[in-house]
This record gives C-alpha cells, structure tokens and sequence, in this order.
C-alpha cells in the first residue's frame, strides 16, 4: 500500500496552484498573497478591525454599515483609538481592488477553507463580501481560517498564504455536487447539501450524471495531477457545469455526505473502466420532511453562548441572560431559514 503525501496532496487542491488551468470552467477569482505582519494579525485571537475599516466606514456611505464595537462601545477617546489600531494599507487595497473587479460583491475564503463557522458575525448573516470591513471579520472570527493561517512549515503552504475572493453567485443549493474520484475515476456523485431534498434532482437525475461526467472526462480527468480527489461543481443548466473547489480525498478531509469513504474505497477495487460513465448517484428520491441542517452547528459563537449559559441562576433558576440568548438564536434560525430559501 502506498503512502500518501496529504500535504502535497493538499497543495494541489488549492486555488491558487489550479486556477490558471481550470480558469474557462471556473468561477472569476481574484487571489491575494497574505504578508507576514497581516499574517500575524490573523493569528491573534482578538477581534480588532484595522483602521482602514475605521476609515470606510466614516467616508463611503454606498458601502454597508458596520457597527464598530471597538470604537464606539468600549472608548473614550476615538483619536487614541485610531491610532492604537493595526493597520495595513497595502492589503486592504488589495482586497478593495479585487471586490471591485469582481463586481462589489464576493465570496471570501483562505487557501483551504471558507468562514462558514463565522457568518453570525456580519450584519446579514452572510459569506457575502461587499467591503474590507466584511473581509477582515470573516477571517478574524472563523477558526477555519485561522488554522489555514497557522504558523506551520510544510510544502503545502510553500507558496505562501492566500485570500481568495470569489465573484459573488446566488446558488440554488440543488445545484451543487460533490464528486468523488479514486484511481483517476469518477465513482461517486452526491448533491452537495445533503440530506436536503430536491424535487428537480429525481427528474433530471440522467442529465446530472451525463453533464457532470462529460466535464470530468473532457476538462479535469488529464489534467488534475491527483489519483484520488474531491471536486465540487455547480450545474445552473442542462449542459453546463461550472468547477467550484477541489478537496483531498478521505475521512478527516472531506464530508463523504452520501456517502462512506469505506465503502467507496471498497467498491473501487472491482470497478471497471466502463463504469466510469456511469457513477453511482445517491439522492433523496422524496420529501422525508425537516432535515438536520449542519449549517446550524455555526451558527452562534460557542465563547457567547457559554458566557449566557454561565450567568444561570442557582437550584436550576434560569437566569436573566438565558431568555435573551434563546430570542437571539431564534432569530438567527429564522434569517438563516431566510437565506436558504433565497438562494
């Protein structure tokens, strides 16, 4: 049995190294090279905007409007603040310039992973990036991001770190696929939300298949340098599939979701060249109503729930906080529940 080399593996899957090749089936994307004091700022864990967010949010009132807690909740004096603030000039234009050039709006991740788990923190609850101020809390308060920016020597990161920025696309969450290849084959296809159920999938399941292999065959199967992987694509339309994210294969590294990587491995021993045209395709074929949305699990900051949790009152008296934090994580349901139903 052959070792695997997971960060080279993990080199290969990143953006920055695939972008160029895939660019005519992808979606436009700006990438950023992150220096080493912006490095240093991302891997502190306080939440402190740089001052340029002070700046945007004072003189350009087309952009949204944050709310700075920093400034105008914890001080006394705005001018000793702005200049205690970090600040880096150069990277913020960076990232302006790119959300410009992707049409003001996009979509941020780091090398590896995008800041799901810190969406409650921006004013709509949203991976939507319109300005460095959305920018900066993303990455500041996502875990996700912070391990990608971890000081660590390996050739996955031998390049150097990345913001990557996404052109914004409003994404029916039926559309979205994650594939899985062993030995070069396409074996496996699941819908990327999994377990949401879809009525359109069940009647162009056919097509699905015949698109999503027909992009595999012609565009990746030469040309990704990995045996075994995970790719994600989005399909707006019959004959079109766009390429959203190629991921290590395996437990520990990508969500099976349909799936077990067990059984995969398994089934791939026997498999033959010509059922590569043919890869099993697992959805639900009918509504089995309400689904676990793991989407959820990141919804609200763990450290503020505890500290809610924490202000219990004794003999099993609820306390004063644990009626404010059961209305503020209704309420984040009820815009998430919002947001799915729009995209």
């Amino acid at each position: 049995m052959l070792l695997r080399n997971i960060e080279l593996e993990k080199a290969a899957c990143m953006l920055v190294n695939w972008y160029d090749q895939f660019r005519k089936n992808t979606i436009k994307a700006q990438i950023v090279p992150v220096p080493d004091d912006v490095l240093e700022y991302l891997r502190q864990d306080l939440v402190i905007l740089p001052k340029e967010c002070s700046v945007l949010s004072s003189s350009d009132t087309s952009k949204t409007k944050h709310f700075n807690t920093y400034n105008d909740e914890f001080s006394d004096d705005e001018e000793d603040d702005e200049e205690e603030l970090p600040a880096f000039p150069g990277f913020s234009k960076k990232l302006s310039d790119s959300i410009e050039k992707l049409g003001g709006s996009a979509f941020l991740k780091s090398d590896w992973h995008s800041p799901k788990d810190a969406q409650w923190i921006t004013l709509g609850q949203s991976l939507k990036v319109k300005d460095i101020t959305d920018a900066y809390q993303l990455l500041k308060a996502s875990s996700f991001c912070k391990e990608d920016f971890a000081e660590r020597s390996s050739p996955a990161n031998g390049g150097g770190f990345h913001v990557v920025l996404k052109k914004w696309c409003d994404i029916h969450p039926g559309s979205e696929f994650r594939c899985f290849v062993k030995g070069r084959s396409l074996v496996a296809i699941s819908p990327r939300h999994w377990p949401s159920y879809h009525e359109h999938i069940a009647t162009e399941r056919n097509d699905i298949v015949s698109d999503i292999v027909s992009l595999f065959k012609e565009k990746i199967k030469e040309a990704f340098p990995l045996k075994d992987y995970v790719f994600d694509v989005y399909r707006p339309a019959k004959d079109h599939v766009v390429i959203m994210d190629f991921n290590v294969y395996g437990k520990g590294h990508s969500d099976s979701l349909a799936f077990d990587y067990d059984q995969l491995d398994a089934d791939a021993v026997t498999a033959t060249i010509e059922e590569e045209d043919v890869p099993e395709f697992r959805y639900l074929p009918e509504d089995c109503g309400i689904q676990p949305n793991p989407r959820n699990n990141y919804g609200f900051p763990q450290d503020v729930l505890e500290m809610f949790q924490g202000a219990s009152g004794a003999a099993g008296q609820p306390a004063e906080g644990d009626g404010l934090i059961h209305r503020l994580m209704d309420e984040w349901n009820l815009q998430t529940n919002g947001d799915d139903d729009d995209e």
